[in-house]
Formats: structure tokens, C-alpha cells, sequence
């Protein structure tokens, strides 16, 4: 079931929903349980899982998160609820831009060929809390530049408050 909330003038839409094809994938699962803590289960707002990292490796520290939509879509932000403890930090995010289908192809919604690109609009800075956390893709007001869509975000944690690197995300909405 699709959600939406009116956002001054415009409506904006729940775009995460597993409904409308979205997906999720992740860096690691803790004890490669996806059932229980894979990161599908953070798209899903009536689980009471979550995603669950695996400890980062002193190597290999980047922790990351994707959403692929299957579809262009407009974002206009993401919320986020992590388990205290366990917040991701030093977050960038990346995007993949909508490309226009290939000739005869009929593969618009196949995006692996596509470059991830820093989405310097959607500014994510987490506090370590309980609490869900918004955060809004900021465009200027004075630019010409227009918010453009995507078919997939990627979200690259630096580091973990958790002493063994572990991330914790209960939900993560994608409006």
C-alpha cells in the first residue's frame, strides 16, 4: 500500500515501498541471516526486524546501503531510524541517474551499467538516537539546477558508533 502526505502545494510519495518494486542490498548481513537482519527488512514499515551489519573488518570498514526502485523516481528525502548504538556516520550518498531507454532494448529498468554519482542535494548527517531522522534533498532556490531522478540510492557509512562497527537501520523511507 502506497503512502503519501501533502508537502505544501505537491504530494509527495512513499517511493521504498516493496510494493512498487522496490529492493534493497546491503555491504554485509550480521551472521549472513537475511530473513532475520537482511536489508530488505528495513524497507518494510510493518517489520519489526530491521537491517543488521555485520562487524565491520579493519580492512574493509565501509559499511553501505542500497535502494534500487526499478523505476525513475523523484526524491524529496529519506528518513531514516537506527537503533542507538548502532548509527551509521560519515554518511555520503550516491545516486544513479534515470537513463533513457536504449533503442529496441526494453532495458530502462536495468541500471547496473549506470555510475553511481554523489547526490550532493541529500545531505545525510546522523545523530546516535532511537528517533526517526529526516532528511531533505536541498535544492537552491536561486539555481537553475532541477532535482533529476534516479533509479537507485546508495548510502556509504565512514564509520559506526558502535565499537565494533556494527549498523543497525529499523527503517529507511525513501519519499
Amino acid at each position: 500500500r502506497a503512502m503519501s502526505i501533502a508537502d505544501g502545494d505537491h504530494e509527495i510519495v512513499k517511493l521504498s515501498c516493496t510494493s512498487k518494486g522496490a529492493s534493497a542490498r546491503a555491504s554485509s548481513t550480521w551472521k549472513h541471516d537475511t530473513r532475520k537482519f537482511g536489508p530488505q527488512n528495513a524497507l518494510d514499515s510493518q517489520s519489526e526486524a530491521g537491517w543488521k551489519s555485520a562487524p565491520s573488518e579493519e580492512n574493509d570498514p565501509m559499511a553501505y546501503y542500497e535502494i534500487h526502485f526499478r523505476r525513475p523516481v523523484l526524491v524529496h528525502e529519506m528518513r531514516m531510524q537506527f537503533q542507538g548504538g548502532f548509527a551509521g556516520m560519515d554518511c555520503i550518498v550516491y545516486k544513479k541517474k534515470s537513463q533513457t531507454t536504449v533503442e529496441g532494448s526494453g532495458e530502462q529498468n536495468n541500471d547496473d551499467n549506470v555510475e553511481w554519482e554523489e547526490y550532493d542535494e541529500l545531505f545525510v548527517e546522523p545523530i546516535d538516537s532511537n528517533e526517526t531522522q529526516i532528511f531533505p534533498v536541498e535544492m537552491e532556490s536561486d539555481s537553475n539546477e532541477t532535482n533529476e531522478p534516479c533509479t537507485a540510492l546508495r548510502i556509504e557509512f565512514g564509520r559506526s558508533t558502535d565499537f565494533y562497527g556494527r549498523i543497525v537501520i529499523y527503517s529507511l523511507e525513501v519519499w
